[in-house]
Order: structure tokens, then sequence, then C-alpha cells
């Protein structure tokens, strides 16, 4: 998706969450499947205070858990977050690690005045299996 359509649904999905008498109780996690040209195929989760039910358009999920992960902890400006997921990736070759998950990226913190105070974790699940 585009920039401008994901922000068009993150808002439409704070508005759901609003509405249905819940509060945000965290930063947001994103997930990035793919990227192909100027399209992002991206999953977008918020913690929340509460369930709530699911729609056609947004899923509620009771938890999510990932075991097994390793971590980047990425501070600067947001422009450089691929390079450290470069880095992450070039770390789980070279120790011969199966990731299992994509790359899941929590905002710790965002500073719209001086974007390179940003620090983003990136958590990807690796396989614990030994073969």
């Amino acid at each position: 998706m585009k920039m401008k359509l994901f922000y068009v649904i993150w808002k439409r999905m704070e508005r759901y969450i609003h509405s249905s008498c819940a509060k945000k109780s965290g930063t947001p996690i994103t997930a990035t499947y793919g990227v192909e040209g100027n399209t992002i195929d991206m999953e977008l989760l918020m913690p929340i205070d509460r369930s709530i039910a699911s729609t056609d358009r947004f899923v509620f999920k009771n938890q999510i858990k990932i075991v097994n992960a390793v971590v980047a902890c990425y501070k600067g400006h947001p422009m450089g977050l691929q390079e450290a997921c470069n880095q992450l990736n070039q770390y789980i070759v070279e120790h011969k690690l199966q990731p299992i998950t994509v790359g899941y990226n929590v905002t710790k913190k965002t500073d719209i005045l001086n974007p390179e105070n940003t620090e983003i974790d990136v958590y990807v699940g690796i396989s614990p299996n030994v073969l």
C-alpha cells in the first residue's frame, strides 16, 4: 500500500477502536511483508486496552507472541532503519539461523522535531529447531 493509503487505514483503525470504547495501550507495531515499487504489503498492529469485535477490515488478536527472536535496537533517523534491518539479516545469515517470521517493528520513541531521536526495535522470530 502507498504511505498515504497507510495513513488513511491507520486513521480508520483509530476511529474503529474509539467507537468500540477501547483505547490504545501502547505504540503501534508494523510488519512489512514485501515492497514492490511504491507499494508496500504491510500489517499494522495496534495494542488496545480491551477486546473488541473483528470486522471485515480489522481483526482483533487477543495476544501476539514471538518466541526465540533476534532483535535489532535502532536509534536514529527513520531513513536509516533499512540499513539496521540489512545488518540484522546479515547476522541471521552468518549465524545460519532460520527466520520464521517477518520483522516486527516496535516504535519506542518518535520525535517529529528531531527525527534522529527515533527508537525502533525490530524482532524476527527464529526457528528453535536444530537439525
